[in-house]
């Protein structure tokens, strides 16, 4: 039986800004498209995208911005039914502002949710909007639990335990939440455990340049590191908020930290050499989904220290196959880095571990898992 499937995400995987969430909607479209499913997803339109593509058998279409997107995905929805094409199921994968497909959707629906906003509110706009935006993310939900307790909504798809668990205390029924893991796509990361063979006295972090990944933190527990570990170098690599990268740019400079690079915009190929020479990853972020860079670090047996916080505590097995301190606590963070750079045995033990870790996950597992939960929630 195949399905046809309307996919809504506020960004695709050609966003200029595009992280986790979007490599993990790309990889289960992609993979659904090759087992003959229809998948069309519905997203935003940046500069310089066309209105419709077909990227790797699925098809795009593009309209509005990083707010209008919301208004733009009800009118094509309404459009597409019009014609003709009518989903056998629609994805509602929700980033903080959700898309409200109860509210006018006439098909079953699955969310996705990857994490909650929650704390992060207060680096994205201010610490003093937090309670504000926290209310106003509970609100949106609120419209979602219940559609649940109605009947209204199939299933409910989340990538961590601790996003489970949030769920739940916002009010979402446990029997309808499933939770289907991130994965790594071995084609591409397969050659990592040769390409890791020489690790060079390196600590990097990858992701997204942004204020909720608390980079501060990890500068600050830098100038710690340099002080014991002189010949080390930090790379900060990923997407830039340009604002953001200069705040981090000058606090380097006031630190008279030598040994940091800022990388901008690396492709896949500079990321994953980047990850294969680290000794770790540094990755302090104030929560996480999954934690998808942690997971490719592991690949490159690259052992992530990382804050203890949800997501993150979720795909880091402490003192396995990484290392967890607590959020904010700068000589912890530097002590961990610290011990992973000087301790062969220990680095040796969690690489090894990590990467055994990382081989239980594969996107073909994901996309698998996924498509049964829409199959048995949702096929006539």
């Amino acid at each position: 039986m195949t399905l046809k499937i309307l996919w809504f995400n506020w960004r695709c995987i050609k966003h200029p800004l595009a992280g986790g969430a979007e490599v993990y909607t790309h990889e289960v479209a992609k993979r659904l498209a090759r087992q003959g499913h229809e998948v069309v997803l519905v997203t935003s339109r940046p500069e310089g995208l066309p209105r419709e593509e077909v990227i790797d058998g699925y098809r795009v279409i593009r309209a509005g911005g990083r707010y209008t997107v919301y208004l733009h995905a009800r009118r094509i929805y309404q459009r597409l039914r019009e014609s003709g094409w009518r989903p056998d199921v629609v994805v509602d994968e929700v980033n903080t502002v959700p898309f409200f497909t109860p509210k006018y959707v006439k098909e079953p629906v699955a969310i996705l949710i990857h994490q909650l906003c929650k704390d992060c509110w207060k680096y994205a706009v201010s610490p003093l909007a937090q309670p504000l935006g926290w209310r106003l993310e509970k609100a949106f939900h609120g419209i979602y639990t219940k559609a649940a307790r109605e009947g209204k909504l199939g299933a409910v798809i989340t990538v961590s335990q601790s996003t489970k668990q949030d769920l739940i205390e916002l009010g979402y029924p446990e029997e309808l939440i499933h939770i289907v893991y991130n994965g790594l796509d071995w084609d591409f990361y397969g050659d990592c455990a040769q390409l890791a063979d020489g690790k060079d006295e390196l600590v990097a972090y990858v992701g997204r340049i942004t204020p909720y990944k608390r980079l501060e933190d990890l500068l600050k527990a830098w100038r710690i590191v340099e002080q014991e570990s002189r010949d080390a170098a930090l790379v900060v690599a990923g997407r830039p908020e340009p604002r953001y990268l200069e705040r981090l740019t000058q606090l380097a400079k006031k630190l008279s930290l030598r040994q940091v690079e800022f990388r901008v915009n690396i492709s896949q190929h500079e990321k994953k050499e980047l990850l294969a020479r680290a000794r770790t990853l540094a990755y302090p972020s104030t929560r996480e989904g999954w934690g998808q860079g942690v997971l490719e670090a592991a690949a490159c047996k690259a052992p992530a220290v990382a804050y203890d916080v949800p997501g993150l505590r979720d795909s880091v097995r402490h003192m396995e196959t990484g290392i967890l301190v607590k959020p904010g606590n700068i000589g912890q963070l530097a002590e961990a880095i610290g011990m992973l750079l000087a301790d062969s045995g220990l680095r040796s033990k969690l690489s090894e571990n990590a990467h055994r870790y990382a081989q239980s996950f594969s996107w073909s597992n994901t996309a698998e898992k996924f498509l049964k939960i829409i199959e048995s929630e949702f096929a006539n």
